[in-house]
């Protein structure tokens, strides 16, 4: 079986984001940037072309990060993305399937899943989860970013077809593992996180929430 890949995407997912959400999924990701100007050890997963780590240079100067994806073009997508900035050296790029990388235990301040998470089945989503949390300190704060079915019937109505559309293109072309969205929350109670923020955007098709290790 083959495994996921973006690769054949990363040229024009920039465009693609742009032409499907304008600047919504930027706005969304760096929603939460005001509360991450004093951490010190960062895990950013699946960050892709690096928009929202760009952002976490400029807003933070002293960050140890690791940024981590499946993607090799991606990877290289984002690392010309930072390369005019002082504090790029503070990056460290790790190609990897996230099921293949072992996890640091206890390491980090925070961990960053902007539209990550959604590639994954529930099973898998269970797994990630857990390294998620083992490789947080006590008090280390996740990132949350993500899309979201509103409550509203309308809203739900247009955002699960929505989904059902994207699902069907990533299936194709990246071959992800996940035919669905699946929600988090209740995982991230179970590992006893705390939300402690949250912010919607697009009708409320896409959140970003902040949530601490208890």
């Amino acid at each position: 079986m083959k495994k996921t890949s973006f690769d054949k995407l990363a040229p024009w997912y920039h465009f693609l984001e742009t032409i499907s959400f304008g600047n919504h999924l930027q706005q969304c990701r760096i929603s939460q940037l005001v509360e991450l100007n004093k951490v010190k050890n960062v895990l950013i997963l699946g960050d892709g072309n690096g928009r929202f780590l760009e952002s976490l240079l400029k807003s933070n100067n002293n960050a140890k990060i690791e940024s981590l994806d499946i993607s090799k073009k991606m990877i290289g997508l984002a690392t010309a993305r930072i390369n005019s900035l002082a504090n790029s050296s503070n990056v460290i790029f790790i190609h990897s399937d996230v099921f293949d990388w072992d996890f640091p235990k206890d390491k980090y301040d925070l961990v960053v899943t902007n539209f990550f998470l959604d590639c994954f089945n529930y099973s898998e989503l269970t797994k990630l989860i857990e390294k998620i949390s083992l490789s947080l300190k006590p008090e280390g704060k996740l990132i949350y970013g993500d899309f979201s079915v509103p409550n509203s019937l309308f809203k739900k109505t247009l955002t699960s077809l929505l989904l059902l559309g994207m699902y069907l293109f990533f299936k194709i072309f990246t071959r992800i593992s996940a035919n669905s969205l699946y929600d988090p929350t209740s995982l991230l109670i179970e590992k006893k996180f705390i939300l402690k923020n949250e912010k919607y955007y697009l009708w409320s098709f896409l959140k970003s929430q902040l949530w601490i290790k208890n």
